[in-house]
C-alpha cells in the first residue's frame, strides 16, 4: 500500500447518524459524507419526538501524535520485604 493510498483513506470522512424517539435510541447509520448525514437526518426529521445527532468517528493521527510504548516493570509480588 503507498503512502498515497494512505492519505487518501484517511481524507475519507466516517460519520454515525444516531436517531432517538422519545429518548430511545432507534436507528444508527454510518455514513461517508456530510451530504448523505443530512439526507438520514431529513428522512427521520418529520417523526414527533426524534432527534438525531451526527458524530465523527475519523481518527486522524500523525505520527508525531502517536506516542511511544513505554516498559513498565511491575514488582515482583512474591517475595516480603
Amino acid at each position: 500500500m503507498s503512502d498515497e493510498s494512505l492519505s487518501e483513506r484517511d481524507e475519507v470522512p466516517t460519520l454515525e447518524v444516531r436517531v432517538f424517539r422519545h429518548g430511545t435510541l432507534v436507528h444508527q447509520e454510518l455514513v461517508e459524507s456530510e451530504e448523505q448525514a443530512a439526507l438520514v437526518v431529513d428522512q427521520w426529521a418529520e417523526l414527533d419526538g426524534v432527534r438525531c445527532e451526527v458524530g465523527d468517528l475519523s481518527i486522524r493521527h500523525h505520527p508525531a501524535e502517536i506516542l511511544e510504548p513505554e516498559l513498565l516493570i511491575l514488582p515482583d509480588e512474591g517475595h516480603d520485604h
